[in-house]
């Protein structure tokens, strides 16, 4: 028995495939999705997601979202997603620098952001972070 894993972003539907199993990271932590799993509705984290189906292996970055799981069907949406293989060093470096510094402006200047436009920038610097870990492994 194989999961129907499907991601969709803004984009459309970007992953529609059979997987022996899921692995996502959500606000609660690092999770693998076996066939069979309870139903489950969960937040995602910005991080990395490995779908694993047989001897292949193959690894996303995704942005925050939400995860669904129902009948051995996981359903995955969020803001944005990478392979790995397109996964840019000098861009992720680039990215992370300004992330961090629009960051850094917003916490040093609170009154003109408000609380949710600073959380949308430490989720994107998490995301950006996830990629870096990622091309270092």
């Amino acid at each position: 028995m194989q999961l129907i894993v499907k991601v969709i972003t803004p984009n459309g539907v970007d992953v529609d495939v059979k997987a022996d199993s899921v692995s996502v990271s959500t606000e609660l932590g690092e999770i693998e999705i076996l066939p069979g799993h309870r139903p489950l509705i969960s937040i995602l984290s910005p991080g990395c997601m490995v779908l694993k189906e047989k001897d292949k292996i193959a690894s996303y970055i995704i942005d925050q979202g939400f995860v669904r799981v129902v009948n051995d069907t996981v359903l995955i949406i969020t803001d944005e997603m990478l392979s790995t293989k397109d996964v840019d060093a000098r861009a992720i470096d680039a990215a992370v620098k300004r992330a961090t510094q629009a960051l850094e402006d917003a916490r040093n200047n609170r009154s003109a952001l408000d609380p949710m436009e600073i959380e949308r920038l430490e989720a994107k610097v998490k995301y950006h972070m996830a990629q870096k870990l990622l091309l270092d492994k």
